[in-house]
């Protein structure tokens, strides 16, 4: 029977609001708990005596503190000077002191001593352990948790006014009252259109589309807002903005991240599929479902089964770490477990591969019986230092056909591939003799090796061009064993493939042949799932306003923040179910909002209040992330090539040598989207990385923007930018001979309004020095002028910000 869901108090922000709590508790004494507490227990005492249990003591429960450890009990109720918990904490005791390398200060300690004294009162929101944790170890507390309680649709509250007409507001606004807050007016049409354009598409408004809604919003703001947002979220450029997202979580690249970093062609489809999805407004939960067990699901043509199967390229992007990951698949199944957790669940289920996580209630058990799952399933190899040749790709006409179809040319191959190998090992022997060895001649040696791959080349040509996806299919099934301490070279007890038990703990049925990734799929979709939905509206809800109703947009577990909104979250998450999983239909519901509108100006009281806007009485300014400020540059310049990237110009993968000492490198660079880019795991790209974008290794659930040096001499030094910005100059000194036609020009484009009196006459000034200054033809005087105050205007916080 589901828990219904339990209002928690978020915690209390750090420059004041002491003592308010967004949900409310019961007594003093739980707001006592709930707000120092339960938190000082969390930071300072679970990483060793929670799940741990180190020395036997837990101190995640009252119960489990008034059994205590190998030392005996950790407190006595309302006396906390014998209380062995407060005795080795303040100093007091002759052997022991906790924690050993960071003690509490005098504060947190007063805080037990209070807590203890005051009767050591443990909220009925947490249930205390009843020494009868079932056999995973899953205490009644732990079951307790906010995040694994069912979705509830709560009642909206009542508001009088303009907040109480929208649900997000009645919440929001609920809030407000509680902690006594005094939100902003509403944006002006200029900053709710750009906000729009860059939330929605990542791109900013053109001139014409910023008067367009200006003069529209006069006549009726609501039918110009809706109007607005049915056209940007019909766009293609929807798609690829909110797919880049998307691919922020599942660690996206167009290489494999082994010691050679290995090209993998066909990433793009994988690529390509998520964009397309977002654009069609696929349900959310035929998304997620696709992405892992895609080739298992029913179809109704062919073309949709070859794009579910493109779709768990999801599960083939995994890392592969090494020279021969091929050896070591543990370490990129190892790598799915984690992503899946943190994408989908919104927990760090890779904490527990080699042992209970210290902190969520899932164990080691639990973790290997997903693990079966990925161990039966094959994962196509994109070649590696001692194994350069792919294989378990996925062919479009079917693996017995195209086995059919290439069977003569990989006959005529297999013999020069086992020949290069050997030649290539024999050069290699060289690197062990020493040079005045009589017989010593690498340079022979080298070019054996380069006369084989040239026949291999050849052959590699004229092989049919069979369509292919880097995606998974079915294994060989079959259970997991524990490996203890994560090593594989250690096995534990076999475990049957299931689900963790704090969700419900089912096991994956199957027919003993299928490797149990469909029922996954499924059970993760499933709308009774208390977690999926909840995790994908606070991501949305993230990238609109800037901070998510969660925080840790990743982490629903006890390490997690707390939900600043409990009721909105669940609200939401209710909502996309009921609206078919509509990730649209989701967008619509949050812009329509008064919250949304509001202007990101301070006021002063609030701000005392609520500095870091927890409560949403303001917008936030937010900086433009690296594929907005690319993007955007390029669009200014007339740059932006807009048509969908396909797959980047690699070589013939049969033609693949590389070495942990020679990786590949590449460098495929176009005017197309940045979502389009070439990605490569082992090698940065020099301007994503200076502006806070991943890197593809690692699943990024909240870009978190950096100021730094780097960043202005990007736009001080950098070619691209000297580039788009003499090609903006050009555009510039096209429009017009009148300099004030052109100032006028240049503010519409990268501001998206005129410029004052006061700007006109510093530009014109700037103008004449600068061109007094150049030393060049009169020709040249207005270009050199106007790319260097181009790269001013771009460099200005009004471009770099949206409000």
């Amino acid at each position: 029977m589901k828990t219904p869901f339990l209002l928690l108090c978020s915690y209390i922000h750090t420059a004041g609001v002491a003592g308010a709590c967004w949900a409310q508790a019961s007594s003093a004494s739980d707001d006592l708990f709930e707000t120092h507490v339960r938190p000082l227990l969390t930071k300072r005492c679970y990483e060793c005596h929670r799940r741990k249990a180190e020395a036997g003591l837990r101190l995640d429960s009252l119960d489990g503190m008034l059994k205590g450890g190998d030392s005996g009990p950790a407190i006595h109720v309302g006396d906390s000077t014998n209380s062995l918990l407060w005795r080795v904490v303040s100093g007091a005791h002759s052997k022991i002191s906790m924690p050993p390398d960071d003690p509490l200060d005098v504060e947190e300690i007063r805080i037990l001593e209070r807590w203890i004294d005051g009767g050591a009162h443990w909220p009925k929101i947490a249930v205390q352990l009843r020494n009868n944790p079932d056999a995973h170890g899953i205490s009644d507390e732990e079951r307790e948790f906010w995040s694994f309680q069912s979705i509830v649709s709560p009642e909206v509250p009542k508001i009088d006014g303009d907040w109480g007409k929208h649900p997000i507001d009645a919440f929001v606004a609920s809030h407000h009252g509680q902690v006594g807050l005094t939100p902003t007016s509403e944006a002006s049409p200029h900053t709710l259109v750009r906000r729009l354009f860059y939330d929605l598409i990542g791109l900013p408004p053109s001139p014409r589309d910023v008067a367009d809604f200006e003069r529209a919003s006069k006549l009726d703001s609501e039918a110009a807002r809706t109007e607005l947002v049915e056209r940007l979220l019909a766009s293609d450029e929807y798609g690829q903005r909110w797919a880049q997202h998307w691919l922020d979580l599942v660690r996206y690249a167009d290489t494999a991240g082994d010691a050679a970093d290995f090209p993998i062609p066909e990433a793009y489809k994988y690529r390509n599929y998520v964009i397309d999805a977002f654009k069609k407004d696929k349900p959310y939960n035929q998304f997620v479902q696709e992405q892992i067990a895609g080739d298992l699901m029913p179809c109704s043509d062919e073309e949709e089964s070859w794009q579910r199967r493109i779709a768990t390229g999801y599960i083939a992007i995994a890392r592969r770490v090494g020279v021969s990951p091929q050896d070591t698949p543990h370490i990129t199944i190892e790598d799915t477990l984690d992503n899946l957790g943190k994408t989908f669940l919104g927990l760090t289920i890779g904490c527990a591969r080699c042992h209970d996580h210290k902190f969520d209630p899932i164990p080691t058990a639990d973790y290997y019986a997903l693990y079966g799952i990925f161990q039966s399933t094959v994962y196509p190899h994109v070649g590696a230092e001692h194994r350069p040749y792919r294989n378990d790709f996925v062919f479009r006409l079917g693996m017995k056909d195209a086995d059919q179809l290439l069977k003569p040319y990989r006959d005529e191959l297999q013999p020069l591939l086992k020949e290069e190998r050997a030649a290539f090992e024999r050069y290699r022997e060289f690197q062990f003799k020493p040079v005045d060895k009589p017989g010593y001649n690498r340079d022979v040696a080298w070019q054996i090796v380069l006369g084989l791959r040239d026949e291999i080349r050849k052959i590699a040509e004229n092989t049919p061009d069979l369509e292919t996806a880097f995606a998974v299919s079915e294994g060989k099934s079959g259970d997991a064993v524990i490996q203890k301490q994560g090593d594989p070279k250690n096995p534990g007890p076999k475990v049957p493939r299931g689900f963790p038990h704090v969700l419900g703990g089912q096991t994956a049925p199957t027919d003993g042949q299928q490797s149990g990734r469909l029922q996954l799929a499924r059970w993760i979709a499933d709308e009774n799932n208390p977690l999926t939905a909840r995790v994908i509206v606070n991501r949305v809800w993230h990238h609109h306003f800037g901070r998510g109703i969660v925080a840790t947009t990743s982490d629903f577990g006890i390490r997690g923040s707390r939900p600043s909104h409990p009721e909105l979250l669940d609200y939401l998450a209710q909502y996309l179910i009921n609206h078919g999983w509509s990730i649209k239909q989701l967008h619509r519901f949050i812009v329509s909002s008064k919250t949304y509108r509001l202007r990101s100006d301070d006021i002063a009281a609030s701000a005392a209040l609520d500095p870091e806007n927890i409560e949403l009485w303001r917008g936030n300014r937010r900086r433009l992330d690296a594929e907005q400020i690319r993007d955007s540059v390029l669009e200014f310049s007339g740059r932006l090539d807009r048509t969908p990237g396909k797959r980047h110009p690699f070589p013939h993968h049969l033609t693949y040598y590389f070495r942990q000492h020679e990786p590949f490198i590449g460098n495929y660079q176009s005017d197309q989207r940045t979502i389009f880019q070439f990605r490569q795991r082992i090698r940065k790209n020099d301007f994503l990385d200076v502006f806070d974008a991943p890197d593809g290794n690692l699943h990024v659930g909240t870009r978190y923007p950096t100021t730094t040096s780097l960043q202005s001499l990007y736009f001080m030094n950098s070619q691209f930018v000297e580039e788009q910005s003499k090609a903006i100059a050009d555009r510039v000194i096209e429009v017009s001979q009148s300099t004030d036609h052109r100032i006028q020009w240049i503010y519409e484009q990268l501001y998206g309004r005129g410029p004052t009196l006061h700007e006109k006459q510093v530009i014109n000034d700037q103008l004449a020095r600068m061109k007094k200054q150049a030393n060049v033809e009169l020709q040249n005087e207005d270009s050199m002028a106007w790319t260097s105050m181009v790269r001013v205007m771009l460099c200005s916080n009004e471009f770099l910000f949206v409000d």
